[in-house]
């Protein structure tokens, strides 16, 4: 709400009478009681309006003349209607704001958050792998969708993340509602097929919803999921990152199983469904890049027992200068034309990257981070 707008409102007339009526009684009880004594001043004759006003009564300052005490029954009179007035107003708006926020109709002032665009019954084991990774107090997730008051409140109930979890109620593909969620300060987004309308139609609200999200915010990955395969080079272009097609994993892991059932049981234990997950992803430090891929690898087997499988070169947003040459005239020329008339220079993001088993002469100064297999604390197998 708007400062002209509070002012307008009922609340916000009351705080201005109520101010108004301390400023008068300060004077009132300064020019009647205090400024002959020449004592206590105007900061008594407040102290004295506010114990007044609220009706709390010390007993340490009390007016001796006639029109005093008639100032001090004036300002207890109406103290008892204002301040109660006041407190009603301060407990309708809380409450208020709790029912907004309930119903998904507020916008959430956060950062550093996960936002789930859309919703389906799959979407709790993606909060789930999300929760294992982050620290479970720093964790803020957003869910924006079209999702009625009793769905909601089963999703609030099952993830049982408490004021960590935020709704937004509205169409996902409508850049108002997504803006709602903070988009810009986001850590990731993520948009779902919707189990509520059908294939085509959740495709082309994610489209629209991605297509939405690179004009809020340009930097933020957004991972998508689409139920139809023909609608994944529409979402690359709108500024996906990565795509997920629904059934495409599942359908490998079952193809997979019909050579030996041994190579589900290996991918449930690598990727923790039923269990911990043991692929883990691990920054790389300064030691490691002066390693190479082989060197590294003794290093960390020895270490801790776990198997590098794959150096990554992490994503990153290109610009002009990236890719211009700072010693050309024409480049510098270019790059200075982009500045002055105050357009973007962004070209997009480049990556991520990932090298499988690389070869043992293979430089790390190139990568920027390793994945690796865990070893089985347990000693069990699936």
């Amino acid at each position: 709400m708007k400062f002209t707008e509070w002012l307008k409102s009922g609340f916000g007339k009351l705080v201005i009478a109520t101010g108004m009526l301390l400023l008068l009684s300060t004077l009132g009880y300064y020019w009647l009681e205090l400024r002959e004594a020449g004592k206590d001043g105007l900061s008594g004759a407040f102290w004295w309006s506010i114990v007044t006003l609220t009706t709390v009564g010390y007993g340490d300052m009390v007016p001796s003349t006639v029109p005093g005490r008639i100032l001090g029954a004036l300002v207890m009179i109406s103290g008892i209607g204002m301040v109660s007035s006041l407190t009603g107003n301060m407990a309708s708006m809380l409450v208020e704001r709790k029912a907004k926020k309930r119903k998904g109709l507020l916008s959430v002032k956060i950062s550093n958050h996960v936002i789930i665009l859309g919703w389906n019954d799959y979407a709790f084991g993606l909060v789930d792998s999300l929760r294992e990774q982050f620290d479970s107090r720093n964790f803020h997730l957003v869910i924006v969708s079209g999702l009625e008051q009793q769905q909601r409140d089963e999703i609030s109930f099952r993830l049982d993340l408490g004021d960590n979890l935020h709704f937004v109620h509205g169409n996902i593909s409508q850049a108002n509602t997504i803006a709602r969620s903070s988009p810009d300060t986001a850590r990731t987004v993520y948009v779902l097929c919707q189990d509520t309308v059908d294939a085509k139609d959740s495709d082309q609200q994610a489209i629209y919803a991605v297509l939405a999200l690179r004009t809020l915010a340009p930097k933020v990955p957004v991972y998508a999921e689409i139920a139809m395969q023909e609608n994944k080079e529409h979402l690359l272009r709108a500024g996906a990152n990565e795509i997920l097609v629904r059934g495409e994993i599942s359908s490998r892991m079952m193809g997979m199983m019909g050579v030996s059932p041994s190579m589900w049981s290996f991918f449930r234990s690598l990727l923790g469904i039923g269990d911990s997950g043991r692929l883990q992803f691990r920054p790389c430090t300064p030691d490691d890049r002066a390693k190479n891929w082989g060197e590294f690898s003794s290093v960390i087997r020895e270490s801790c027992g776990a198997l590098p499988v794959a150096a990554c070169k992490l994503g990153k947003n290109l610009s002009l200068t990236d890719v211009m040459d700072e010693g050309s005239a024409l480049d510098q020329f270019i790059m200075e034309l982009f500045r002055s008339s105050g357009q973007d220079t962004s070209l997009g993001m480049q990556g991520p990257e990932v090298k499988m088993n690389p070869a043992d002469s293979e430089p790390m100064e190139h990568y920027d981070a390793v994945l690796i297999i865990s070893p089985d604390a347990g000693g069990g197998h699936d």
